[in-house]
């Protein structure tokens, strides 16, 4: 094989590659499958560029009589998303919706009522992925 034929083949064989790639999912919040477990599907109810505020914050709590201390990251969707967030939480009762960051699922809670106020938080035991993912959404 000569030169410019292993360099086209090379090129061929990436062009397949990229082709067959995943699809990559825009961090945000998406509705969750009951099964199998944190898929999703769907597009996202709000991507991180539809959020208006996110804070980090420590919540202390009481449980079984010894104090806990959390990390989480509490936020808001921007006003002129604030109707839908609300219609589609409604929808999501019963359901779980996941925040979902470079492609995996951070957190699924289950919803349990309709979100008027557009508010979420963010959880995970891991406060460094907490503190990375805060960072990459204040940018």
């Amino acid at each position: 094989m000569n030169r410019q034929s292993i360099i086209a083949f090379v090129m061929v064989l990436l062009l397949i590659l990229c082709a067959c790639s995943s699809h990559h999912k825009i961090d945000g919040w998406y509705p969750l499958a009951d099964y199998p477990d944190n898929s999703i599907v769907g597009k996202p109810l709000a991507t991180v560029e539809d959020f208006e505020s996110v804070v980090i914050v420590r919540d202390t709590f009481i449980v079984d009589s010894d104090t806990v201390s959390q990390l989480l990251i509490q936020g808001r969707v921007k006003a002129e998303k604030r109707q839908q967030w609300a219609d589609e939480t409604e929808r999501l009762i019963g359901k779980r919706l996941g925040f979902v960051y470079n492609d995996s699922v951070i957190t699924s809670p289950q919803i349990n009522a309709r979100i008027e106020s557009g508010s979420f938080q963010i959880i995970s035991s891991d406060t460094t992925l907490l503190n990375i993912i805060y960072q990459n959404i204040i940018k």
